[in-house]
């Protein structure tokens, strides 16, 4: 199952993170002093695509990411 928090750091700058647990994301948080705000239920996926930032333990999944075309030669 896929986890979401919406985090600050000392700054109150926004961090917007993903993983699939909600314990990867709380060790993510603690080791680096983030405070998690909130933990949405449901993100469209195109705001996952391009303002989440995976700290789940494997590589990022495919479905998260967004496909490119090959560069013409």
């Amino acid at each position: 199952m896929t986890a979401y928090a919406n985090a600050k750091d000392k700054e109150n700058i926004r961090i917007y993170l993903i993983a699939d647990t909600e314990g990867e994301i709380d060790s993510f948080c603690l080791d680096r002093d983030y405070e998690i705000i909130s933990r949405p239920k449901y993100v469209e996926p195109g705001m996952v695509c391009h303002h989440f930032e995976w700290v789940g333990s494997r590589p990022r999944p495919a479905i998260w990411e967004i496909s490119r075309p090959y560069p013409k030669n």
